[in-house]
């Protein structure tokens, strides 16, 4: 389970305003809890306290009971997943989703092995070899998930995962991201400000506003 207690942080352009206002959630393993707001509101950045990339000025993260707020990003076992899939370009398919069992310590060999596997699971088998400035929008969006979840992630963090994508596909993957993260039975934090899309993924979905937390599903 994930936790965060009461999470404070304030705009570092105005220090006289909270961004986080003492922010606390709960989120269970196989869960998908989504959390909405206006552009501004905080959401991504309680995302990056969750990653590690940011630190609260008060309040804690803990993850299966062990207080986790002063581990950095590498050590938490967390993914991060942007809108911009954030892939290698200098890297074939293969290895954009190969790179984290190698930097896990796997051999080359055998990271890729997997990789082709995980990406034989997402229907891109035989892309291994492509560069991913040739894929699709869809493709590309595949293959960052497929890194994300080839490193066994103890939770999946979303930051506006399908926003450059056109609604046909958004609605094809919001189905498909729902079914893997299941499968793989991780923690999961949807940051978006598309009510549907929270409702098509997450089973909890909260609003961010003036700081704090409001329930609305």
């Amino acid at each position: 389970m994930l936790e965060l207690r009461d999470i404070h942080k304030h705009w570092e352009a105005s220090p006289e305003w909270s961004l986080l206002a003492g922010v606390s959630l709960r989120v269970g393993a196989g869960e998908t809890v989504a959390l909405l707001g206006a552009s501004g509101s905080g959401k991504s950045t309680l995302l990056k306290i969750v990653a590690g990339l940011e630190a609260p000025e008060r309040g804690s993260v803990w993850f299966d009971g062990a207080d986790i707020t002063a581990l950095p990003p590498e050590r938490r076992g967390f993914a991060l997943m942007f809108q911009d899939f954030a892939l290698f370009p200098h890297l074939n398919v293969r290895d954009n989703v190969a790179f984290g069992p190698i930097e896990q310590g796997v051999r080359k060999a055998e990271a890729r092995e997997r990789a082709q596997a995980m990406l034989s699971r997402f229907g891109l088998g035989n892309h291994g070899d492509a560069r991913v400035w040739t894929l699709s929008g869809g493709e590309q969006q595949r293959v960052a998930l497929a890194r994300a979840l080839i490193t066994q992630p103890r939770a999946l963090l979303l930051d506006e995962p399908f926003s450059a994508l056109d609604a046909a596909l958004r609605e094809q993957l919001r189905a498909e991201f729902r079914e893997r993260i299941t499968e793989a039975g991780m923690t999961a934090i949807l940051v978006t400000h598309d009510e549907q899309e929270a409702r098509a993924m997450a089973q909890h979905a909260w609003a961010l506003r003036d700081g704090t937390l409001a329930a609305l599903w």
